[in-house]
C-alpha cells in the first residue's frame, strides 16, 4: 500500500503498481509513506521485528528505525531542522494497514497445548488433529467463545514474553471460566503508580459511586487488598508486583454485585484469585480484539515473512 502525506495533513492512497525510484532492498514492504524532502516512512514485516517501521530519503543509504504508538502523533525529523508530525488519526491508520496484511503474532502450538491443559483433552480442541491443524483448530474455536478469547490471550503473552499474563488467564480459565458468560456489565480495570489513579480514572470511579474519599480511605489502609462496597459493586485496591511500598503498581478493580457474589459467596474465591481470574478475562477481551486488526488465516497462510 502506497500513500502520500498532503500538506493538510491527511494521507492519499496511491496506485500499488506504481513505481517509486530510489527505494534500497530491505524486508518485504508492505506500507509505503511519501513524505515532503525526498523522505519516505516504509511498514515491513520480519520474524524478528514483526512490526518494524524505517524513515529513510530516497536514493540514499539514509535510514533509521523509528516506532508508532497507537492512539499517538508522531514527529519525524526529515533534516537539520526540517520536521513533519504524523497525526495520531494517521498513525493508527498506517499500522492497520500494516497489521492487516500480516499474520497474527505467535505460534499456534505452544498456544494450543497450554490451553489444552485448561480445558482438559475431552474438549474437541484437545484432540490430536485440531492441535496439529492449524485451520481445524480456528473453526473449532468459532464455536467456543471462552476458549476462544483463551487462546488469544496465551498467544499473544507468549509472544510478548509476558507470563504473568498467561497465569491470569489460567486463574481465570480454572477458577472462572463461565463466571462472565453472557453479562451486561463486565469488570472494569485501572492501573496506579501513585497513591492515586488519574483524573480521567478517578472521574470513571465516581461515576460508579465510589467518591474520592472513598479512594484515599482505602489508600490510607496499611494492608492490601481494600474491599469497599456501594450500591454498584465492589471496588478492589491491590498492590501486584511486590508487598507494600515496593509494589510495582496498584491495581483498582471494580466488580458488579452480581460477579462479585458468583466468585466470593459462592465459589469461595480468595480476593487475589477475584482480581487474576476477572483481569485474566479482560486479558481474553483484550486479545480477541487484537487479533481482528490482523490478516485473516487464509490470507495469512500465503503471506511469506522474510
Amino acid at each position: 500500500m502506497i500513500f502520500e502525506l498532503m500538506s493538510r495533513g491527511n494521507i492519499a492512497r496511491l496506485p500499488d503498481g506504481m513505481t517509486v525510484d530510489g527505494l534500497p532492498d530491505g524486508p518485504f514492504q508492505r506500507v509505503l509513506l511519501l513524505l515532503p524532502y525526498n523522505r519516505y516512512l516504509v511498514g515491513s514485516a520480519t520474524m524478528k521485528n514483526y512490526e518494524r517501521w524505517t524513515l529513510g530519503k530516497l536514493c540514499t543509504d539514509e535510514s533509521t528505525e523509528v516506532f508508532l504508538y497507537e492512539g499517538k502523533p508522531k514527529t519525524l525529523l526529515l533534516g537539520e531542522v526540517e520536521k513533519v508530525t504524523i497525526s495520531a488519526d494517521v498513525v493508527s491508520q498506517l499500522k492497520a494497514c500494516l497489521s492487516g496484511q500480516m499474520p497474527p503474532p505467535g505460534e499456534h502450538m505452544p498456544s494450543a497445548l497450554i490451553l489444552r491443559g485448561l480445558i482438559g483433552e475431552e474438549h474437541l480442541l484437545g484432540e490430536g488433529e485440531f492441535l496439529q491443524n492449524e485451520e481445524a483448530f480456528y473453526d473449532v474455536l468459532e464455536k467456543d467463545g471462552t476458549a476462544k478469547m483463551a487462546y488469544w490471550a496465551i498467544r499473544l503473552a507468549l509472544f510478548r514474553n509476558d507470563y504473568e499474563a498467561v497465569s491470569r488467564v489460567k486463574t481465570w480459565m480454572k477458577s472462572a471460566a463461565d463466571v462472565f458468560e453472557g453479562v451486561t456489565q463486565p469488570p472494569k480495570i485501572w492501573f496506579s503508580l501513585t497513591d492515586l489513579p488519574g483524573k480521567k480514572d478517578i472521574e470513571e470511579m465516581e461515576g460508579l459511586a465510589f467518591s474520592l474519599d472513598d479512594l484515599q480511605r482505602m489508600n490510607s489502609q496499611s494492608s492490601r487488598p481494600v474491599v469497599l462496597y456501594s450500591k454498584s459493586g465492589y471496588l478492589i485496591l491491590s498492590d501486584f508486583g511486590g508487598e507494600g511500598p515496593d509494589s510495582a503498581f496498584r491495581i483498582w478493580m471494580f466488580l458488579p454485585i452480581a460477579l462479585w457474589n458468583e466468585m466470593r459467596e459462592r465459589r469461595k474465591l480468595s480476593i487475589r484469585e477475584i482480581v487474576m481470574a476477572s483481569w485474566g478475562y479482560l486479558d481474553g477481551l483484550g486479545a480477541e480484539k487484537e487479533r481482528t486488526r490482523y490478516a485473516q488465516r487464509t490470507a495469512a497462510q500465503g503471506t511469506r515473512m522474510l
